[in-house]
């Protein structure tokens, strides 16, 4: 490409997105690669604050792959196996999308070297998260307008895999909500409606669901109902502090066979969760917070996994 001033562009070929800065702050193409300049381009882009642009020109005599070209290329390099595809985007960027509903792996320390190389960037959603058919998952940016093949663009290559989507294993759960107000009719449930969308969203079939007062024993029967019905994952909601009514921790540790990983997580909201394992079916018993804080929290850090 050659850089020439706006004036002397008119009806030449942009090489690149013009971009200015929106009212949203985000950034916003202004004229397309590709784009054949016009004399009232020219007063579009001073407005703009561009006073020079690359045209089209010698790109088959030169061994230079500009950013769009090396978006798609680093982003096809890094994006493991075929549960991935890569989608073109504006501004030297490549976006990397799911194909299938799965578990979201990533490569850190690969995604480490890469991002500190100064060249190219790989931005990803964080790793072990559930991701759907067609979302998008990372996205690759370009930094330099334009780098060697042989050498640079070489170079990038090596990274591969860095991204990838295991399917679900486990697609069947069950859901045993646990409350003696709820039981008795005094409050009406409203976590059923929170974990029947994330297994709507993930295509997870609910194969048991029932609600238990607050009693170890019914609540150990409900979870063994459960898994006797086909659920590959039991959730487990609310009785999850320390109060005397507070008995789902109790039962789960009661489970003959279980093997609890983890009660009580890092996480805010639903904090005090558990996750346990019973003859390979895990049991994720959560606190009441995820009613009040139903975007993100346990269940979706934790279930899809």
């Amino acid at each position: 490409m050659r850089l020439v001033r706006v004036e002397d562009a008119v009806g030449q070929v942009l090489g690149y997105d013009t971009t200015y800065v929106g009212k949203d702050g985000g950034a916003t193409v202004l004229l397309p690669r590709g784009h054949v300049i016009t004399r009232d381009d020219v007063e579009r882009l001073k407005d703009s604050g561009v006073y020079f642009v690359w045209v089209e020109g010698n790109e088959e005599s030169s061994d230079l792959m500009y950013e769009w070209e090396i978006a798609e290329t680093v982003a096809r390099a890094v994006a493991g196996g075929e549960n991935t595809y890569v989608k073109p985007a504006r501004q030297g960027s490549a976006w990397i999308m799911a194909s299938v509903n799965g578990v979201l792996k990533v490569d850190i320390h690969g995604l480490t070297e890469l991002n500190l190389g100064g060249n190219v960037l790989l931005i990803t959603r964080q790793g072990m998260s559930g991701v759907v058919k067609d979302e998008l998952v990372g996205v690759v940016d370009v930094i330099p307008l334009s780098m060697r093949r042989g050498g640079e663009v070489e170079e990038l290559l090596r990274y591969r895999n860095l991204v990838s989507v295991v399917p679900f294993k486990r697609r069947k759960i069950g859901i045993v909500i646990t409350g003696t107000e709820i039981y008795q009719g005094r409050k009406r449930d409203l976590y059923y409606p929170v974990i029947k969308a994330r297994a709507d969203k993930y295509g997870w079939e609910v194969v048991f669901n029932t609600v238990v007062p607050d009693d170890e024993d019914k609540i150990i029967g409900a979870v063994k109902d459960a898994i006797s019905n086909g659920a590959e994952a039991v959730v487990v909601t609310g009785g999850m502090s320390v109060d005397p009514t507070d008995k789902t921790p109790i039962a789960v540790r009661r489970l003959g066979g279980a093997r609890v990983i983890a009660y009580g997580v890092p996480i805010k909201p639903t904090t005090m969760t558990m996750i346990a394992i019973l003859d390979n079916t895990p049991i994720l018993a959560v606190s009441a917070g995820g009613i009040y804080y139903s975007d993100y929290n346990a269940i979706d850090i934790f279930l899809p996994s």
